[in-house]
């Protein structure tokens, strides 16, 4: 009888996590699509994406803190793993509502690769234990499975601002009020 075998995520330690060498956990991939006709000619929005790909992960840790996320960063690829306590149907409303808003946000109506699937954490340097050497699969990122199991996933198509990112126009303003600061802090100081 042969086990089912779970794509693997690889972390250097797992000391400090919540998650246990070998542990099977529902793992999460979102990325954003951006518009390419707009990122060519507005270079805000192509910084305000790139900026957003940290962020849509942070928003989703701190929205499901009690299934105590972990973002996991394989071949440059960010995840997240949750306790099985979480309700994946819930995770996915919250990323559409994460696309309702960059819509409302940006005035581009956005798409996203999305997956859900239960992966393996394993720490790198150790073997898997006993009990789990038959379901270790392939590692995540360069299996078949992430390619067969990635989804595109879209909003409401509603121009809809719920607080979770950073609206467009602030995010420049913000942008705006940082190169300025640099350039206040590099004039001379001079003391009396």
């Amino acid at each position: 009888m042969s086990q089912k075998q779970y794509p693997v995520l690889y972390a250097t330690k797992t000391k400090g996590t919540f998650f246990k060498h070998c542990s099977i956990n529902p793992t999460l991939y979102f990325e954003m699509i951006k518009d390419e006709e707009r990122a060519k000619t507005d270079a805000d929005y192509n910084l305000y994406m790139d900026a957003m790909v940290d962020e849509c992960y942070d928003a989703l840790i701190h929205k499901f803190i009690t299934s105590q996320p972990l973002k996991v960063t394989n071949d440059k690829i960010p995840f997240l793993i949750f306790k099985s306590n979480v309700d994946m149907r819930v995770v996915k409303m919250f990323c559409q509502a994460i696309l309702d808003e960059v819509y409302e946000s940006t005035g581009t109506d956005h798409q996203a690769k999305y997956m859900e699937l239960k992966t393996m954490f394993m720490q790198m340097d150790k073997d898997p234990s006993p009990f789990k050497a038959g379901k270790v699969g392939e590692k995540l990122t360069q299996s078949s499975i992430f390619q067969d199991q990635l989804q595109i996933l879209e909003g409401s198509h509603k121009k809809i601002d719920s607080g979770i990112i950073t609206p467009f126009k602030e995010y420049i303003l913000l942008k705006q009020e940082n190169t300025q600061n640099k350039s206040d802090s590099n004039e001379d100081i001079v003391e009396w």
